[in-house]
């Protein structure tokens, strides 16, 4: 195992029903993973011996949850995931070895390994990276990335949720050292996640069902609003929904249909 850089998946106990399909997953596509891989968790652990569970009990916020990670995991590096950032491809394992090598030499602050946002900098280098700006709007992203564990540790205010360290952790990263991104995700994951709000989306559902990974629906509903919105607002601005709407009395009746639409699916 190298020693320098861990996996760490942020959790918690309510999220537990998620831990089967991540790790089904993550092992599948990267069976090859060369780093120690560590849970976050209250007091569960999944009863994988490749997992090493964080046990930081009474739930805290996401903030002093991941410090207590970063102080009981010794390393200089840590790739950062969530537990429904469900795999769906090969990871190329050389690359993100080049890609931590890379950042420990070049006193690279954080190296996203999921482009979103994207990169907005063009940035001279042979991986294929780009580079973050200090006014990026989500300079501090906690998608998938490869932090140096002593920066993000810096970056973190205890007692904030993972949306005030987007907000509040960006500011703070002003004046901090390099921040990079891929172009093309490292670790392909379903872009809308696996839960929102809660809820399981349609995209994770479907690929579990592809994968043969059997979810537990009793547990957390599926999020069919939000696969609704995003099919509804496609259609809106599709280029021909854009030219009925010009055409005089029928552009207002379909623009009162697709409204109407939205509030009877409780979508606006």
């Amino acid at each position: 195992m190298e020693n320098n850089c861990v996996v760490i998946v942020s959790s918690c106990d309510i999220y537990s029903d998620a831990w089967k399909p991540f790790f089904t997953l993550f092992f599948r596509y990267w069976p090859d993973c060369p780093y120690s891989i560590y849970l976050i968790s209250n007091y569960k652990e999944y009863g994988d011996s490749r997992v090493i569970p964080i046990r930081v009990g009474e739930d805290k916020k996401w903030a002093t949850n991941m410090k207590v990670a970063l102080e009981t995991v010794e390393c200089s590096h840590v790739i950062y995931l969530q537990e429904d950032y469900f795999l769906q491809s090969r990871v190329d394992t050389e690359y993100v070895k080049k890609l931590v090598y890379y950042a420990e030499r070049n006193n690279v602050s954080c190296l996203r390994l999921f482009p979103s946002p994207s990169p907005d900098i063009f940035f001279e280098n042979s991986l294929n990276l780009g580079k973050i700006s200090e006014n990026a709007a989500y300079r501090v992203s906690l998608q998938a990335a490869l932090w140096r564990s002593q920066d993000l540790k810096d970056l973190i205010c205890e007692g904030e949720s993972g949306w005030d360290m987007e907000y509040n952790g960006t500011l703070r990263s002003i004046g901090k050292d390099l921040f990079l991104g891929v172009n093309n995700p490292v670790l392909n994951y379903l872009t809308s996640t696996g839960i929102i709000k809660g809820k399981w989306t349609v995209e994770a559902v479907k690929l579990c069902k592809k994968e043969g990974i059997e979810i537990d629906l009793s547990r957390r509903a599926i999020n069919y609003k939000t696969n609704y919105r995003a099919i509804l607002d496609r259609t809106r601005k599709h280029s021909w929904a854009r030219r009925i709407r010009r055409i005089p009395l029928i552009g207002k009746i379909v623009s009162k249909i697709f409204w109407k639409s939205c509030r009877l699916l409780g979508l606006n």
